[in-house]
Parts: structure tokens; sequence; C-alpha cells
């Protein structure tokens, strides 16, 4: 069944840029302004769903925008078809230990879901195969996944770490200008890598 986005504003010819959520999402609030000649589109994690919506257009690959929740869906993608994957941005939307954190390993835990402590289950010795350009963007008090992701991508073009200072999590409704200038600096660093 292929996957269909909840949310698409923009150019329809141009760049896309998915974000993925895990459910009802907030990605949405920053479809509002979307940059010239770029499509950004709102997508439940499909996991190999989401391959039909990996479209190179003129030469640009999509970029995928994840939340920690849905970073193994996006790295997978990227890992599994890196000829589709221009680069991937992972934001700590949970944080280290907040009240979202503690209902979803609660959950997880009730339905019988393998905890490994950062969501990456078999993925994480992989992480050194990423080649696309990479953004890790982060509140001060990040999730347990942020360090391992840091560590572990040593073979990504670029990596970027982008802090937010005085925020516990890193969220579209609190962080939208914060969110769009790292996703303008990754696209910059996707092109870069295409020359």
């Amino acid at each position: 069944m292929p996957s269909r986005a909840d949310g698409t504003a923009g150019d329809p010819w141009g760049r896309r840029v998915i974000f993925l959520h895990p459910g009802k999402g907030a990605w949405w609030r920053l479809l509002h302004s979307v940059p010239p000649g770029q499509e950004w589109m709102t997508v439940p994690a499909p996991g190999d769903a989401l391959r039909p919506l990996l479209v190179e257009r003129a030469g640009r690959k999509p970029v995928l925008v994840a939340g920690v929740l849905t970073a193994a869906a996006a790295l997978g993608a990227a890992l599994d078809h890196p000829e589709t994957v221009g680069g991937v941005m992972i934001v700590d939307d949970v944080g280290a230990e907040s009240a979202l954190r503690r209902r979803l390993n609660a959950m997880a835990a009730l339905i019988g879901l393998p905890m490994d402590g950062h969501g990456l289950g078999a993925l994480e010795p992989e992480l050194s195969a990423l080649r696309v350009p990479v953004t890790l963007m982060q509140g001060s008090a990040p999730a347990g996944v942020m360090p391992v992701l840091e560590s572990g991508l040593t073979g990504c073009r670029t990596l970027t770490v982008v802090a937010v200072p005085d925020a516990a999590a890193v969220r579209p409704r609190t962080h939208a200008p914060d969110l769009r200038n790292a996703l303008a600096a990754l696209i910059a660093a996707v092109e870069r890598a295409r020359m």
C-alpha cells in the first residue's frame, strides 16, 4: 500500500521534503510558508511504504525530517535507498526525560515492543554506512538516541549538530524558526554534496 501525505504545500515539482511523524504530528505547522522550489509534506512513518514518495526532481533528491520516534524510519529509508535520499534531519522532539518519553516507554513495554533504550534496534551497527548529509537538532537535555547517532554516523558526508539552548525538546510549535534555519542549512549541504 503506497504511503500518502496527510499534508502537502509548496511547489509540486520542487525538491521534496518529507516530515515523518508517528501519528498525530505537529509538522503540519511548518507547511504555511514553504521556500520556493520545495514541496513539503507530512507523512505518518510508514516504513517500506515511504519508497514511492522518494522522488528525485531535476537531480534533487528528497530530504527526510524525523523526530525521535520516527528516526529509525528515516534512517532506515536512507540506508535502504541511498540512491533516492539526499539528506536526513533528526529532531529531538521529546527530550531526555519527559512525561511523553515515560508514557511512550510504558506503552511499548505494555504491548511487548523490544526496547533498546533509544529505538534504533538493528540499525545502530549500520549507522556508519550512511553517506548523505545529516543534521541532528536537539535541546539542552537530549534524548538518549542523540549521542548514539552523533557517535555512530561516522560515514555521512556532513554531520551537523544544532543545539537549541533553553529547550528541553525542539518542537514545531515552539521552535519553527530554528527548525526552518537548520533545514535550510541541511538542504544547502545536500546541494553541495550533489556537485
